[in-house]
């Protein structure tokens, strides 16, 4: 379960820090805010890459730590780990064998339907000529 939050964060993290970084770059290119905030608007674009996922960072932490105490969030949560503990995940021998199945299965289909494909081409050639 941390672990689901862990991760949320750093997708959240990575999103915003491109978020901000986007806004950034694309505010920066507008005269009225080079103007209004010359010293924002004369930032590298290396840094404020870095800095926006920094603010991103900061502020997913803030949120996955504000969803983590949530009680109800982390009741759900319990519940949705509880659930997965109890599903009886297949072995590896078993997962083989289903793969050969449907590669099998697949194989015998696309066979059958090139075979019939033919035989209909066939025979619409016989009713209908060959079409010169």
């Amino acid at each position: 379960m941390l672990a689901g939050f862990f991760a949320a964060g750093m997708l959240l993290a990575y999103l915003l820090g491109k978020v901000v970084h986007g806004v950034w770059a694309t505010l920066a290119n507008k005269d009225w805010f080079s103007r209004a905030l010359p010293a924002l608007s004369a930032v590298g674009d290396d840094d404020k890459t870095t800095y926006g996922m920094v603010v991103g960072g900061v502020v997913a932490l803030v949120v996955v730590l504000r969803a983590f105490r949530n009680p109800e969030l982390r009741a759900w949560s319990d519940d949705v780990a509880a659930e997965l503990a109890k599903v009886k995940w297949p072995t590896k021998k078993e997962v083989t064998n289903a793969t050969f199945v449907v590669i099998a299965t697949t194989t015998v289909a696309t066979l059958y339907l090139a075979l019939l494909d033919r035989f209909w081409a066939f025979v619409t050639n016989i009713v209908y000529g060959d079409g010169s």
